[in-house]
């Protein structure tokens, strides 16, 4: 009886599991959520940094505007005085 010969480019997969595979795996999944977990964190952050950073702008404007109108008032007086 002859047996088949094994042709190089076929493959075959084993029907084991392998512990540090399974290891590896969950270890993986776990820091995944843990990581995605945290980046939803760091986004919210950020957000409420955004939405503070624009506030402070307005309020800069406002108050940049303010002075400007003092010196344009007393640019007036100047020149009406001449």
């Amino acid at each position: 009886m002859t047996q088949p010969t094994q042709n190089p480019n076929q493959w075959h997969m084993k029907k084991e599991f392998n512990l540090a595979h399974i290891i590896t795996t969950v270890t993986l999944l776990v820091s995944g959520i843990l990581y995605l977990g945290d980046l939803d964190k760091r986004i919210s952050t950020n957000s409420q940094e955004l939405t503070h950073l624009k506030q402070m702008r307005n309020e800069d404007q406002k108050r940049i505007e303010k002075r400007l109108d003092s010196i344009d008032k007393k640019l007036d007086m100047l020149l009406s005085s001449n």
